[in-house]
């Protein structure tokens, strides 16, 4: 196996300290060593540091996947209670067959408890799942624990070269871990992460977000499944700095897990004709039973969803089955709202900005939903639209943007209140700001607290109507005025 990886320079020495200390352990079980050698660098911009540089280790590292009698190893089967999940070396897909299979072994003909089996290929084409007692005399080797160990090593010491091309210090034990996470809190808090993001952030896209950042484009880019496992450990010493898990992101979590369940497992034969014992027996054979249908990647989607914990090695498989249910939903890009539209907005903020340097609308519902608007600036890419967000913080969340026709392009976690909420104010912004004003207290154009009377009433101050052309809010105003009048006579 050989693979090329552009490590991040200040990892270099840790990265080669663990790959010797793997070589090691190759010695000890008479296996070929792990090679690597350096065929160039790059520089990129330092992300804060002017005029300096950061430099990145070009890396060729081989490994020999390894083999005794013809036959070698291709991967290993972690057998859990939910389902297989398949470690296979880079480059080769197993079987669909050996998704479901127990911990058999073909050697000795027998199925008993085993942590992992391991599946090995020989030169002529045979594929066999051999348990590891079982390997020195179904393989004829002279070293039983050789190809296991050697394997995992393998594995291992690919995975440390990845996590050094990371921009951070690369530390802590490759160790498989013991402990396990809750799957259902988990996604939870991936959930909660993408809805404050309003997207899906992959390891890959953190990664290149890095080397972007470096030369001096975007911002770097946390990878979703890491946010949430920090927000796991963190939150409780660090409250309101972790997004956090509300009601919306609990239903999208329950949603998503609900619905890799329903779309890969297996179909139900009909039960027309079945006793009560057999149709149990073919619910519990399907929940367990692997889809051969489905590729590799699909297949560990579906054994992560069955599973009730998992182990942290497996959570960037766990996080995407938040982003394979999002993307299956449909998605209403261009969807323009009824009625007027939402031009009767951009005439508000077309009257403001000729006297506003940043006009800024702020809206809410008796849920306690917020809402932001704001308009994107000239250098945007978005310039000339409107911007939807949960609040005026550069991390809230972004729920899409209104353009000069009034048609509102969404992201895809924004929440179906959203829409209502912005056509009632198109229909009647006076009416919706009076209701901002009382259920806050300030003004829904400037953010101030509401003082005079009038004010207070009305739900915004008059100077502001006028610069969002609002009329003065004399709307507003008429309907106050028999109210003020009660008052008086009762004086």
């Amino acid at each position: 196996m050989n693979n090329n990886y552009s490590v991040y320079e200040p990892n270099l020495n840790t990265l080669t300290a663990k790959l010797t200390r793997l070589n090691a352990k190759l010695a000890r079980i008479n296996i070929a060593p792990i090679t690597w050698k350096q065929v160039g660098h790059r520089d990129e911009p330092h992300p804060s540091i002017e005029n300096a540089v950061v430099r990145y280790i070009d890396l060729e590292v081989e490994g020999i996947v390894p083999s005794e009698n013809g036959w070698s190893f291709v991967a290993t089967v972690v057998h859990t209670d939910d389902g297989n999940i398949i470690r296979a070396v880079p480059g080769y897909t197993v079987p669909a067959e050996y998704r479901d299979r127990p911990t058999w072994c073909d050697h000795c003909k027998t199925n008993r408890v085993r942590r992992d089996t391991y599946i090995v290929r020989h030169e002529d084409g045979r594929v066999m799942q051999v348990g590891s007692s079982c390997l020195a005399d179904f393989i004829g080797t002279q070293n039983p624990n050789g190809l296991t160990k050697a394997s995992e090593i393998l594995l291992n010491a690919f995975d440390v070269c990845d996590a050094a091309q990371k921009r951070e210090w690369l530390g802590g034990s490759n160790a498989i871990s013991a402990y396990r996470i809750d799957l259902d809190t988990y996604l939870q808090n991936v959930a909660a992460v993408v809805l404050k993001e309003g997207r899906y952030v992959t390891r890959k896209m953190a990664r290149e977000s890095e080397e972007a950042a470096g030369s001096g484009v975007g911002r770097i880019m946390t990878a979703s499944s890491d946010a949430a496992m920090s927000a796991m450990r963190n939150r409780p010493h660090s409250p309101g700095v972790y997004a956090e898990i509300t009601p919306e992101a609990e239903k999208l979590a329950h949603d998503a897990r609900e619905w890799v369940l329903r779309k890969y497992s297996p179909t139900i034969d009909d039960p027309e004709g079945m006793s009560p014992d057999a149709i149990r027996d073919m619910l519990i054979g399907s929940f367990k039973a692997a889809n051969t249908s489905l590729s590799d990647f699909e297949h560990n989607l579906l054994s992560c969803a069955r599973a009730e914990a998992i182990e942290p090695r497996l959570a960037g498989i766990a996080a995407y089955i938040i982003e394979a249910f999002r993307r299956s939903q449909p998605r209403a890009e261009a969807a323009q709202l009824n009625n007027a539209g939402l031009s009767r907005i951009f005439a508000m903020f077309d009257s403001a900005k000729a006297q506003l340097k940043h006009p800024a609308i702020r809206l809410a519902n008796e849920a306690g939903q917020h809402l932001h608007l704001s308009l994107a600036g000239a250098a945007s890419k978005n310039a000339g639209f409107v911007y939807v967000k949960a609040n005026s913080g550069f991390d809230a969340a972004y729920y899409g943007k209104i353009s000069p026709e009034g048609k509102f392009f969404k992201v895809g976690s924004c929440p179906a209140t959203i829409e209502p909420l912005l056509q009632s104010f198109a229909n009647d912004p006076e009416g919706i700001a009076t209701k901002y004003g009382r259920l806050t207290g300030c003004c829904c154009f400037c953010g101030r607290k509401l003082t005079d009377e009038r004010s207070t009433i009305v739900g915004y101050g008059p100077v502001c109507a006028d610069k969002f052309g609002l009329n003065g809010g004399k709307k507003a105003a008429a309907a106050v005025a028999p109210v003020q009048a009660a008052a008086t006579v009762a004086a």
